[in-house]
């Protein structure tokens, strides 16, 4: 089975086992957590767009909700974005027709060299299935970033006992990946299994937690491709 083949396995296997019900919004702790996270990923974008104009690319892009929210904060945003399955694609045509979707890989980037302003990689590289694609994932992200251009983060820096199918991308492992590119990281977001526990004490418990720094689950922030 190629890497390929193993990453639509996987989420085959999630529709199909239930498992993406664990991501409901409804739930109070993951509504909080994905609001934090959503929070965070405009207030980098805000700082990493172009003044005007400029070029997006949202790899993994899924069914385009990332996209979606940036066209409308920024309409003249050229807007693009990647998914490897070809199902998500179509939602995402639907549900954002103003902007380019693409079937393709991470490891494999149909694009020019230099071509985009910002690069967003969401609980991405987390979900590779081997070294080999990690590495010429990041080679690519780095390959289609205008000099100076920036990469916009957001993944788990911890392994999933209950997922093998997911692994932590530590900011160590990001400096091996991207060598000599600059790092704005922090830690964020509540462990999710933690959040969904929740229920109505959400708004009090939730906060306290996630001050507590081993209790952050995710990275989250910038790396600036070298001029």
């Amino acid at each position: 089975m190629t890497d390929h083949e193993r990453i639509r396995e996987t989420y085959r296997s999630y529709e199909t086992g239930g498992r993406d019900q664990i991501w409901d919004p409804r739930n109070p702790g993951f509504a909080r957590l994905s609001h934090d996270r959503d929070i965070g990923i405009r207030d980098l974008l805000a700082r990493s767009l172009p003044s005007r104009g400029g070029a997006m690319l949202d790899v993994g892009c899924g069914d385009g909700t990332l996209v979606g929210d940036a066209g409308r904060r920024w309409p003249d945003l050229a807007l693009t974005g990647l998914d490897l399955q070809p199902e998500r694609i179509e939602e995402a045509r639907a549900n954002v027709p103003g902007a380019a979707f693409v079937v393709g890989s991470a490891d494999a980037l149909p694009f020019e060299d230099a071509t985009f302003d910002v690069v967003t990689a969401i609980t991405l590289m987390s979900s590779l299935p081997t070294d080999r694609m990690e590495i010429e994932s990041a080679r690519e992200i780095a390959r289609v970033t205008r000099p100076g251009g920036w990469l916009i983060w957001f993944d788990l820096r911890y392994d999933n006992p209950n997922n093998p199918a997911v692994h932590g991308i530590t900011a160590e492992r990001l400096s091996m990946l991207f060598a000599g590119w600059l790092q704005e990281l922090r830690t964020t977001t509540l462990i999710p299994p933690i959040a969904r526990r929740l229920g109505p004490t959400t708004p009090v418990v939730y906060p306290i937690l996630e001050s507590i720094p081993f209790l952050r689950s995710h990275l989250i922030g910038r790396l600036r491709c070298p001029t």
